[in-house]
């Protein structure tokens, strides 16, 4: 059921991109300087949504069968097949911009989710394509509801965080489509953490086995704090010496230097919150984390209004999964929750 409802989805999301983008670019107030190339990006983008949601899907099942090679593999090569189309299509020779970046992704994206159904096929886990029977809808919904609710309180905020870009100008944008690029890519390496959890604690918990899920969240959470710090190494370094390999343009070359550092916490932010935020996943604390979730973007929105440059940009990013990691950690340090409960031995009201 979740593989089919993710190509329903992508499906959708492909359509509404294909004949909606120069609405939804209006209702954004984006500069009409800048609609052409963005409405160029999202189309790209948004043609290969459904490869997207189902790569998710795949790479889910593939890191609950613990094998975190293939997908390492998977991720890699189509990291590289996209660090080669963004300079072929956007520097050099075809010089295609906005839409050359967006190609590239688009490219990597359908190379990777090839590979990962391929994958699945080869250890007969890939389901069949069917429409998802009532049951499976409502145990599917009862997960994904406040999931969806959590996850568009996300999209917002990177939203709102392209919509301040935007405003800042061409070359600021272009510099900002860099750097989130990057970060996003390397916030990929921080999703096995997320898995972990997920895979670990659900059954820890249903056991109130307290000493296991204490020694569980001290394990993850100290590999998240040396892989967030390694991670953001490499991702400041990436910005730092490797800009001239995805533009040309000096300006915006600077522009991304100079948002090396703020990207470089924001990317250890990022990863140590992907770990914390498993947790919280496996535990189903989702009221806790759509009230986080909400108010931190209304936060971020207030900030982003007051945007001046690509780091302060960043900075709410940072600002927002930082606040997010911490307030998730103090609830279960001081007993509320389901992990909480069960460290503490406390029964649920």
């Amino acid at each position: 059921a979740p593989f089919t409802v993710s190509l329903m989805c992508g499906v959708l999301l492909s359509i509404m991109y294909a004949f909606f983008t120069p609405n939804m670019l209006s209702i954004f107030r984006v500069n009409p300087l800048l609609r052409e190339s963005a409405a160029s990006y999202i189309y790209w983008r948004g043609a290969i949504a459904w490869a997207a949601l189902s790569q998710a899907v795949a790479l889910s099942v593939m890191m609950a069968t613990r094998d975190a090679i293939t997908p390492l593999k998977i991720i890699g090569l189509a990291a590289f097949f996209n660090v080669i189309g963004d300079a072929l299509l956007c520097v050099w020779p075809l010089s295609m911009g906005c839409a050359g970046a967006a190609a590239a992704t688009s490219g990597a994206t359908l190379l990777s989710c090839g590979f990962m159904l391929k994958a699945l096929k080869k250890k007969n886990l890939l389901p069949p394509i069917r429409l998802p029977t009532k049951k499976e809808m409502a145990s599917l919904l009862e997960f994904t509801g406040p999931l969806l609710a959590i996850t568009l309180t996300r999209l917002g905020g990177f939203i709102a965080m392209q919509r301040a870009a935007m405003n800042l100008g061409v070359q600021p944008l272009a510099a900002y489509q860099l750097c989130i690029n990057l970060m996003i890519f390397f916030l990929l390496f921080g999703e096995p953490l997320s898995q972990l959890s997920q895979t670990k604690l659900p059954a820890l918990v249903d056991a109130n086995d307290a000493e296991a899920v204490r020694a569980t969240l001290k394990s993850v959470l100290t590999l998240a704090a040396c892989t967030a710090l390694g991670i953001g190494g490499v991702a400041f370094s990436a910005v730092t010496f490797g800009s001239g390999l995805f533009t040309s343009d000096p300006g915006v070359q600077l522009l991304a230097k100079q948002a090396a550092p703020a990207l470089f916490v924001a990317v250890v932010t990022a990863i140590s919150c992907v770990a914390v935020d498993g947790a919280m996943l496996a535990s189903r604390d989702f009221g806790f984390m759509l009230l986080c979730g909400m108010t931190t973007f209304v936060v971020q929105i207030n900030l982003l209004k007051r945007c001046t440059s690509l780091s302060f940009i960043f900075g709410t990013f940072t600002m927002r999964l930082g606040s997010y990691a911490i307030l998730a950690l103090l609830r279960v340090w001081t007993g509320y929750g389901a992990l909480g409960r069960v460290l503490r031995n406390r029964q649920p009201r």
